[in-house]
């Protein structure tokens, strides 16, 4: 597996991104820059596109299912079955909802790829342990459109309003980032044998990335030696405006607020990787079963693998500041 280490990180913003360059030499937080005519343009199409009728229905969406969600959660927690009654009507209306939620960010469509590997996994659901590449905050209600699953998340996002408390009724998992959280390993292993439980959905990288790259991934996934459901999202270019970037990198989080209800129709596809069943020696060996799995996501995206992780993107952030702050 081709492993790139860029610790100079500074150096990526000087390098250009955009839909023609090869998606084996693009860095993992590089964004294209938009001009001021190009961020005045989208306001402009935001306004006309009926933007703010959009971003009402979103919010109304999430207030429905944050009072679904709550009601349904009254006395489970991340470790409690909710029973095959109140399972059903969660999965029905996480996939539901979460479909309305991204129609109103264009998305009206989700491509599946493999769709074979998807409709065993909805008949079997032997793999309750779910990865995927991770862009932005869209990639969420995307995968929760199509498997209702708990998130692991730093604990930030617990106090997020909406994410935070339809993922904790979802027996989503937090971490904290500044500690080390080895009895995270216990409650994956849990999730991924306990099938009364809801899966566990994981994005092995830690960080966000913007999805022309892709990050070494870390243990937590594998550590129970459990078979995996991998996922793959890719955006394509949207309609009228084929030049915002979809990806939480760089950008500032307005401009993503923006430009998600800017669109007449956003594109998206999910690949359902081939379920991985790991052999005896994954098994016991984790960081092999890591390796072997990151080496399929680099085949089927055809994206270059970095040596980086959260506390680099956040070291790429700080310095990204100083620049602009001395220019």
């Amino acid at each position: 597996m081709n492993i790139t280490t860029d610790k100079n990180l500074h150096t990526i913003e000087s390098k250009k991104v955009n839909d023609t360059d090869s998606e084996q030499n693009v860095e993992p937080w590089v964004a294209t820059k938009m001009t001021k005519m190009q961020i005045f343009w989208m306001i402009f199409t935001f306004v006309f596109t009926l933007g703010p009728i959009r971003v009402l229905l979103f919010i109304l969406i999430h207030a429905i299912s944050l009072i679904f969600y709550r009601i349904m959660a009254i006395g489970v927690n991340e470790s409690n079955s909710y029973g095959k009654f109140r399972s059903k009507l969660i999965e029905k209306w996480t996939n539901i909802g979460s479909r309305l939620s991204i129609a109103t960010m264009g998305y009206y469509r989700i491509k599946i790829v493999n769709k074979e590997n998807y409709v065993n996994w909805k008949k079997n659901r032997n793999e309750r342990i779910i990865i995927s590449n991770h862009s932005n905050q869209q990639d969420i209600e995307i995968i929760l459109s199509l498997i209702a699953t708990g998130f692991i998340a730093k604990s930030s996002v617990k106090n997020i309003p909406f994410i935070g408390s339809i993922n904790t009724c979802l027996q989503g998992i937090y971490v904290d980032r500044s500690k080390k959280n080895t009895w995270i390993f216990d409650k994956i292993k849990l999730r991924a044998t306990n099938k009364k439980l809801l899966p566990i959905a994981i994005f092995p990288e830690g960080t966000c990335t913007n999805n022309k790259s892709l990050l070494k991934f870390k243990v937590g996934a594998f550590s129970a030696g459990a078979p995996i459901q991998p996922l793959l999202i890719k955006y394509k270019a949207g309609f009228p405006l084929s030049f915002i970037n979809l990806y939480f990198t760089v950008q500032n989080p307005w401009i993503i607020f923006l430009n998600l209800f800017t669109n007449i129709i956003n594109h998206v596809e999910v690949t359902f990787m081939d379920p991985v069943q790991p052999t005896e020696e994954e098994k016991i060996n984790p960081k092999l079963y890591l390796e072997n799995v990151q080496k399929k996501y680099q085949e089927v995206s055809n994206w270059k693998v970095h040596n980086l992780g959260y506390r680099d993107m956040v070291k790429y952030m700080e310095e990204m500041k100083k620049v602009k702050k001395n220019n």
